[in-house]
């Protein structure tokens, strides 16, 4: 095993680990376990796109190394956006030996394409959507939970996927890379963009159990018996990030004033 092999293991482990799952052989068992508990663990959150928006400028690439990701993850209790959270999905089965690849949805989102004997699936832990497993890539389906009905539809005319609350997206079934997808994910971080995930201090997650999001001082829990909506002062917010999260206040600190430099140029 080579020095970077033994890198990218110890980082898959780590990742495993905080999942709470061992490595084992590439099923879709194991890959429908992968994705559940991705998306009980890693939280869909803006932050850590806000305070990677001025280092990756400065290098002219604005994703994460992949250590800093995972050490997030782990050790902050951060996530990311569809961009980061598909990348490093992809990165772990790569690792596990599933044979996976990225791809894209128009008009922006990212997720996986695995390769089974009996045909691809899609994989998506990257859409802050009640997605517990993987889907046969060329099947429709639809989940429906207290927060939005979402509808995977393969039709004639391609692959649409729509949320109620939400937009609608056409997937590209095709096998992509990282590097192909460089100029889309530069140009998600345009301060400028009418609707960029940018503009909001957002994190999301299931605690108990309950989908509960956190956007731009409003707080909901989508319960079963309604959507319990809070306004939550700025000052308060890093305490309700470690008290109800269990994540690192500073995620929430570091983004605020980034937030803050950048939104009145474009206000």
């Amino acid at each position: 095993m080579t020095i970077a092999t033994s890198t990218t293991s110890a980082l898959a482990d780590k990742l495993l680990r905080h999942l709470e799952l061992n490595r084992e052989a590439p099923t879709l068992e194991y890959l429908h376990r992968i994705i559940r508990e991705h998306q009980l663990r890693v939280p869909f959150e803006t932050l850590t796109k806000i305070t990677d928006y001025e280092p990756g400028l400065a290098r002219g690439d604005f994703l994460p190394s992949m250590d800093e990701y995972i050490g997030r993850i782990v050790e902050r209790g951060a996530g990311g956006l569809c961009w980061t959270l598909a990348r490093g999905l992809h990165f772990l089965l790569d690792d596990l030996g599933f044979d996976a690849s990225l791809m894209y949805m128009d008009p922006g989102h990212c997720c996986v394409r695995v390769e089974f004997p009996e045909g691809p699936y899609y994989a998506d832990v990257g859409y802050s959507a009640p997605i517990f497993q993987a889907y046969p890539l060329f099947e429709s389906f639809s989940l429906d939970t207290p927060r939005e009905k979402f509808e995977y539809e393969v039709r004639d005319g391609g692959i649409f996927v729509t949320r109620n609350p939400g937009p609608t997206k056409q997937l590209d079934p095709s096998p992509r890379t990282i590097e192909s997808l460089k100029p889309i994910i530069d140009g998600a971080n345009d301060w400028s963009a009418g609707r960029s995930f940018l503009h909001n201090l957002a994190y999301s997650t299931y605690v108990d159990g309950v989908y509960t999001t956190l956007n731009n001082g409003l707080f909901r829990r989508y319960l079963a018996s309604g959507v319990e909506a809070t306004t939550v002062e700025p000052e308060t917010v890093p305490g309700l990030l470690r008290e109800v999260f269990g994540a690192d206040p500073q995620l929430y600190v570091e983004a605020a004033a980034v937030h803050a430099r950048y939104m009145p140029r474009t206000a």
